[in-house]
């Protein structure tokens, strides 16, 4: 068997791009241990200058069996994750995670969370706030965690993220639009504990586990995940910020409760693959606050701690993502 690593090559890379190479030197080793070949396969921004045409020439004459895809846009233009899935659609060759449709739908959270509400799933109150669009007619209670509308891995998420009085809520929301045109979600902040859940494969899906993060070591006005603290090694909440997993049926019901709201999510978004449902308590309720198709699946990373207290080695839940993959 042949697999295609799929990655970003640019200049200036954001960090949670440029993390995407140390990804696959880890998968490329771990295949490798399994006798599987395995070569990196960089998508630059000129490939999407040209003809798509082109672009799916490429990949076909490597003739590759699989293709392992970690591409997820570029920094400044995360909408080339959609394109390129696409573009892996015409090939006709089979690729990891996620498909073109559930990227997009991912990725504009605005949609996504209109889908969850449609099949009556519970997702924080809020709105998607749009350039020249005023809060005037929002009933939304305060605090109020504000977010980018078309961007993943955190971007865009930062100390002013969550804010608790009027007065400084139109000037920020002012600001983050002009970093951010696409809109924004501006959502009733939930105060208790946050939930990371892994799966893969097709519905009902295998869950791996579940994390809860512990906030109590950061600073109380920022009880959340920033891209600092997912990112950058020099953020002092940094090492701080490392999602635990639980034990199973350590929380019960409550732990029913998030698996079944997760499934539900899930096959209503379509995912497939692997992906990471992220909930969050509030009111004594439970929310879904996000669906990451195609997460972080380093090594060290939350996916694969996960992984792991379900008995997997590295190199094993590699392996059975491509075997899903290409039907073995």
């Amino acid at each position: 068997m042949k697999v295609l690593i799929a990655i970003a090559r640019e200049n200036n890379a954001r960090q949670d791009n440029a993390d995407a190479s140390r990804c696959a030197k880890s998968i490329k080793t771990a295949l490798s241990a399994k006798n599987i070949a395995a070569d990196l396969f960089f998508v630059e921004p000129g490939d999407f200058l040209k003809s798509e045409k082109n672009l799916i020439k490429k990949i076909k004459d490597l003739n590759p069996d699989c293709v392992f895809n970690l591409f997820e846009g570029f920094s400044y233009d995360a909408q080339r994750e959609i394109d390129f899935a696409c573009i892996l659609e015409k090939t006709g060759i089979v690729f990891t995670g996620n498909t073109s449709k559930v990227l997009q739908q991912c990725l504009d959270k605005n949609l996504c969370k209109n889908l969850l509400i449609k099949a009556g799933l519970p997702v924080p109150a809020g709105i998607c706030l749009k350039p020249g669009e005023g809060l005037s007619s929002s009933k939304l209670k305060l605090p109020v965690f504000i977010k980018p509308c078309c961007e993943d891995a955190s971007v865009g998420i930062d100390k002013d993220s969550l804010v608790s009085n009027q007065e400084d809520l139109n000037k920020i929301i002012n600001l983050k639009l002009q970093k951010h045109p696409e809109g924004l979600i501006i959502e009733e902040f939930l105060s208790g504990n946050e939930y990371n859940v892994s799966f893969i494969g097709q519905p009902p899906y295998e869950m791996l586990g579940i994390s809860v993060m512990d906030y109590s070591k950061v600073d109380a006005q920022k009880p959340f995940m920033s891209y600092e603290a997912k990112w950058e090694e020099k953020s002092p909440d940094f090492n701080k910020l490392i999602p635990r997993v639980i034990k199973r049926k350590q929380y019960g019901d409550l732990e029913k409760q998030i698996t079944n709201l997760c499934v539900q999510a899930a096959q209503k978004i379509g995912c497939a693959g692997y992906f990471r449902v992220d909930l969050r308590q509030g009111n004594n309720k439970v929310f879904i606050i996000d669906i990451n198709p195609n997460p972080d699946i380093n090594n060290d990373s939350g996916f694969s701690r996960q992984a792991y207290s379900a008995g997997y080695t590295y190199e094993e839940i590699i392996f059975k993502i491509v075997s899903l993959t290409v039907g073995k």
